[in-house]
């Protein structure tokens, strides 16, 4: 497997591409990503952008657009664990990135929400 590489970069410059995954979350991810606790990071080059976040030891995974998830998945999953983590946590609005990571992620739970 080739090395995939990964560039931090501001929320401004991800915005764009994450436009999909920010779902109407744009505020508070950029702020969380203000505050230092989220990160942005483009993946080979521009083929993949996604934004993170960590809560203790589990790499969060808030929002991802691009190509090669799969491929990407596996390298995600492999610096996690080169960095101590002992879980990922993949976050998804999106049905077909939600098939695309069934390979590599188990499905935990559904999330019920409304709007008042």
């Amino acid at each position: 497997m080739e090395k995939i590489s990964a560039e931090k970069i501001t929320f401004l410059q991800a915005a764009s591409y994450l436009g999909q995954s920010l779902n109407g979350d744009d505020k508070s991810l950029r702020q969380l990503c203000d505050d230092g606790l989220a990160q942005c990071w483009r993946l080979q080059h521009g083929q993949a952008y996604m934004l993170t976040r960590v809560e203790y030891k589990e790499l969060v995974v808030c929002c991802f657009e691009g190509q090669n998830l799969n491929e990407m998945a596996e390298h995600i999953i492999n610096t996690a664990k080169s960095n101590g983590f002992t879980s990922i946590r993949f976050h998804t609005k999106r049905p077909a990135l939600a098939r695309l990571i069934n390979k590599h992620f188990e499905h935990v739970e559904h999330v019920f929400k409304r709007v008042l």
